[in-house]
C-alpha cells in the first residue's frame, strides 16, 4: 500500500507529541457536551454568525441532540438565504473537520496491529469515487456523518479534499434549506 507522503515536512508535523496534543483536543471538541451545557438560544443574537456557530458546534461535537440543518432553515427565513447557507456550511466544515482531525492524529500516534483493515479502509477512501462519496454523504443530513470524517482522517486522506467535499456537499444541501425556510 502507497501513501502519498510529501518530502520536506515541518518538523512538527513529524512530531507524535504534536499529535497526541490534536488527539487531545479534538477528543475535547467531539465530546464536549457531555461535560459542558451549550445554550444554544443565546446564538439567535448573533444573526448570520449564529448560524455559523451553531453549525460548527452541531457538527463538531458527538451526542449533539440539534441538527444544524434546523438553524439553516430558521436563518434563511429571517437573514439573506445565500448568506445563511454560505455560513452554515463553512460553519459546518469547519466542524467535521474535528473528527477528521481526531481519527488522523489517532492513527499517527498510534500504529494500528490490523493492517488488512486499514488496507480496506484507504481503498475505500481513496478510491477514485471516494470524494463524490462524501460529497453524497455530507449532503445528507443523519448524525453519524462525523464517524466518515474519523475514518477518513483514520485512513490518511488529504484534508483539503476532504474540507472541500464536505463543503460542496453541505452547501448543496444548506441552499435548498435556506431557500425554504425563506419562503415560510
Amino acid at each position: 500500500m502507497k501513501y502519498m507522503r510529501r518530502k520536506n515536512k515541518p518538523a512538527i508535523l513529524q512530531s507524535k507529541l504534536f499529535y497526541a496534543i490534536l488527539f487531545l483536543l479534538s477528543s475535547l471538541l467531539l465530546f464536549s457536551p457531555i461535560f459542558f451545557k451549550f445554550d444554544l438560544n443565546s446564538l439567535k443574537s448573533f444573526g448570520i454568525a449564529g448560524v455559523f456557530l451553531f453549525n460548527f458546534i452541531s457538527s463538531s461535537t458527538l451526542f449533539f441532540p440539534a441538527p444544524g440543518f434546523l438553524a439553516t432553515g430558521i436563518g434563511g427565513a429571517l437573514f439573506n438565504p445565500f448568506l445563511v447557507a454560505l455560513a452554515a456550511s463553512l460553519g459546518s466544515t469547519l466542524g467535521e473537520s474535528v473528527g477528521f482531525l481526531f481519527g488522523h492524529s489517532s492513527r499517527k500516534i498510534s500504529h494500528p496491529k490490523d493492517h488488512t483493515f486499514m488496507e480496506s479502509l484507504y481503498k475505500i477512501i481513496h478510491h477514485k469515487h471516494g470524494f463524490l462519496l462524501i460529497v453524497a454523504l455530507a449532503f445528507i443530513p443523519n448524525p453519524f456523518f462525523d464517524a466518515i470524517g474519523i475514518l477518513a482522517g483514520l485512513a490518511l486522506y488529504p484534508l483539503r479534499r476532504f474540507l472541500l467535499s464536505v463543503f460542496i456537499g453541505r452547501f448543496a444541501r444548506d441552499i435548498i434549506v435556506a431557500y425554504v425556510g425563506s419562503t415560510l
